[in-house]
């Protein structure tokens, strides 16, 4: 459920930055997914046991969200890679 719905999420969000300011809009999509990413894996670390599991459970969720999103957006810039300039 969640991989199909956040990677077409992350898809979707770099579809419609392609059409508003071309290919930048690709990268700018990943990098804000992979940005957040890493701002609720921070935000999870944070978490301790004086807080309720739930916090922690929505916390992971979000950061879950993010991770397959960033995989999303990599589909639309893959098709753009160069062969000749791949290792």
């Amino acid at each position: 459920g969640m991989n199909l719905f956040a990677r077409s999420l992350g898809g979707i969000l770099s579809d419609v930055l392609f059409v508003k300011i071309g290919f930048r809009g690709r990268i700018w999509a990943q990098f804000l997914s992979l940005f957040f990413e890493a701002i609720f894996l921070f935000g999870f670390g944070l978490v301790d046991n004086t807080q309720p599991w739930g916090v922690a459970l929505a916390v992971l969720i979000f950061f879950s969200l993010f991770v397959q999103m960033s995989e999303g957006t990599s589909y639309g810039i893959v098709p753009f890679m160069n062969k000749q300039q791949l290792a």
